[in-house]
Formats: structure tokens, sequence, C-alpha cells
């Protein structure tokens, strides 16, 4: 065999052994390679999960009201502008009453013939119908005041009357200023006359009556504190007309309505009135004309009762001029802490007994 067949040959196996080896180290990398991949798309779905997870932690977190409402203590987003009270008619042929339900804070007020009349005070509450509305009384006049709320009333007693003329008051007489107030033709006249808190709100910036002013409060409990005090759950007020009741509800823990033992609905929203609070306010009322109009005293001190989630604290209100609030405080001098709700304030003749177990 020649010299130069071997070479060549001897060259194409070398060739041929190289070409295996190299093949062979290829194969060997991919199989190192291949087991890292996994992992790295495991460890960027854990990281993918944490993430959705801080997400969704953020999106459930709950907002904090930027306000809370002095007068029933509720968390809201804007404070209103100044609060509107509302002379609400509570002759036999005004009841049921409609918006009563909605309103911050409800005073009921002896007035003459043996009856009361309320007094709806709305700061951030609304309603599309409140009334009957009615006449204006010296002492509601002033517990608008104290509240620095614009008054709503349709006409006025004679000392009313006095009153507007010589004191500045911001006030609404439908009977000047009837826009914004309807008629309910089912009902009677004079006990038929509504409005709606939109209907006031656009009728008092018309009027300029808009001052920006927010009341000093009341204090409230904070959540889970309870009230001091002993067992009350039933609450019985024997006013002239009929007898109010209250009865405690420990499922909804509000105080609910009643006349002369029958569930007091609101009209409109048909929804039995209640109350997360109950004052009781001790007052001297006296008659002063041949009509019975009364006369109420409200600066000085008396005797005052807080009801509030099944419980009752005895102590006193107390009032120093005209303009001021009327604080209530509890047997240590302390003031009451309220429940956060709806407050219906009940004042009461010193004669009239009243009852609770």
């Amino acid at each position: 065999m020649p010299m130069s067949y071997r070479r060549l040959s001897f060259k194409k196996i070398l060739l041929v052994i190289m070409s295996i080896i190299v093949l062979a180290s290829f194969q060997g990398c991919g199989r190192g390679t291949s087991p890292e991949k996994p992992v790295d798309v495991i460890e960027e779905a854990n990281n993918n999960e944490t993430e959705e997870n801080e997400d969704d932690e953020t999106e459930t977190a709950p907002l904090k009201p930027k306000f809370t409402c002095p007068m029933d203590g509720e968390g809201i987003d804007e404070m209103p502008v100044r609060p509107v009270a509302v002379t609400i008619d509570n002759y036999k042929g005004a009841r049921p009453q409609s918006g009563l339900d909605k309103a911050d804070l409800v005073y009921e007020v002896p007035v003459e013939g043996g009856i009361t009349r309320y007094l709806a005070i709305f700061f951030h509450g609304k309603t599309d119908i409140i009334g009957p509305v009615r006449s204006a009384r010296p002492y509601l006049i002033d517990i608008s005041r104290e509240w620095n709320a614009v008054y709503i009333h349709a006409g006025q007693s004679p000392q009313a009357q006095t009153y507007f003329k010589n004191t500045s008051v911001a006030h609404i007489n439908e009977m000047f200023h009837p826009s914004g107030f309807w008629r309910d033709k089912s009902r009677r006249a004079p006990h038929n006359l509504y409005s709606s808190t939109d209907n006031l709100w656009r009728e008092i910036e018309k009027l300029g009556l808009d001052k920006n002013s927010v009341p000093e409060g009341f204090e409230f409990r904070n959540e889970g504190e309870a009230l001091k005090g002993a067992a009350a759950a039933e609450l019985l007020i024997p006013y002239s007309y009929g007898k109010v009741g209250y009865s405690y509800d420990a499922q909804t823990e509000e105080y609910k309505r009643f006349l002369n033992g029958n569930p007091y609905n609101d009209l409109t929203s048909g929804v039995q009135l209640s109350a997360a609070n109950v004052i009781v306010q001790q007052v001297s009322v006296r008659a002063f004309d041949s009509e019975g109009r009364l006369e109420v005293d409200l600066i000085g001190e008396g005797k005052a009762w807080l009801f509030s989630e099944g419980r009752v604290q005895e102590g006193t209100w107390r009032k120093d001029t005209v303009t001021e609030r009327t604080w209530f405080y509890d047997e240590s001098g302390a003031q009451m802490r309220l429940k956060t709700g709806q407050t219906w304030i009940q004042l009461v003749p010193r004669k009239v007994q009243v009852s609770y177990k």
C-alpha cells in the first residue's frame, strides 16, 4: 500500500473521532442547562404572586372619613356649610310626619293646646320630603340659634314676630318665600306643607344665608365603650297629647319610638322612628296668654337623663346665654358622651313624671 494512501486514511479516522467528541460535549452542555429554566420560572411566578397579594391588600383597605359630624358622630367626607332647623307640626292631622328619620338631631318641645312640635335639624342628613312645616315659636328659634342654623317655618306667633323684628335671625318664612315648598292635597291645610333639603338649600343660597358655620357638637363614646348607668330598656313620657314611649332593640342597638303603645313610623319611608340616644331635658313651662301659648325656659340648669344602649345615665343640663349651646353633664360633672347615631331630645315640663325600667 502506498505511503500517501495510509496517511490519508489515518487523517480521516482522526477527523471522525474528533467530530464524535465535539458532538458529545454539545449534548452534555444541553442537559446541564435545562434544569435551570424551570427554577427561574417558579421564582418569577412567586414574585408575581407576592405583588398581586400586596395589590389586593391595598385595594381592600377602607378609607377613613375626613370629618366627623358634630351632631351625630358619623364619619363624613365633606363638612357641610351650616345646619338647617325645620319646625315640624305634631297636631293629630299632621301625623305621621315625613323626613324625621333622616335628620341628624330631633327635638320634641311642648307648645300650646297640649301638643308638641318637632325641630328637625339637618347638617349632613338629607331628605326628599320633610314636613308638615309649621309656625315659629320664640323658644324654637332659641334652639335653632344655639346651633347657628337657618331656621325654617311657615308663619309665627305674635311673640315670634316681635323676636324676628328685634333680633337678627337667619330664617326663611314660607309665607314670604314660598319657592321650594308645596302643599299635599291629600291632607287638610295647614297640616300639609312640605319641602326638601335640596329645595331649602336653593332658597338659602338665593337669600345669601349660606354662611359657613360648623357648630360645636356633642362628645361621643368610642366604639365598644359602654354607657355607665342602670339598665333602662323602656322609657315612657306622658305628654298631654299622648304617651311617648321608647323601647330598646338590642339587635339594632337603638330605641324604637312608640305613641300610645303603637309603633311611630315615618310616612314616606314607612320605617319606625328610632334613636341611638334619647335625652330627656326637664324645663320650666308656663302659659302666659288667653291662647295658652307657652314660655319655655331654656336658660339656666335642670335635670337631664341620657338613655343609650339599654342604660340610663342621670345628670344635669346647663345653658348660660341664648346663643350658647345647652350642655349635658353626668353626676360626676363630666359631659355626657353619646353613641354615634341620631339623637332625640325630649323637653318635658317639670310636672311630667318620666318613668323607665
